[in-house]
């Protein structure tokens, strides 16, 4: 499992697990459309493997995470 602090670190989104958590705190990150808003979030393989997941952070930015 890989929690959602991490994806956004290893995406490039943020640079930081602080000022990944503040994202998520704010309401600022998504996950197939649904917003994020416990920073304790993880992601199995399982869920990557079944189909990719589209992270996006605003309405701009959008990355797209599988395993």
């Amino acid at each position: 499992a890989i929690d959602i602090l991490s994806v956004l670190i290893k995406t490039g989104i943020t640079k930081s697990r602080g000022e990944g958590r503040r994202l998520v705190e704010q309401g600022g990150i998504s996950a197939d459309d649904v917003k994020v808003t416990d920073f304790t979030k993880a992601f199995t393989q399982a869920d990557l493997k079944e189909k990719a997941v589209i992270i996006k952070k605003g309405k701009k930015i959008f990355h797209k995470i599988e395993a």
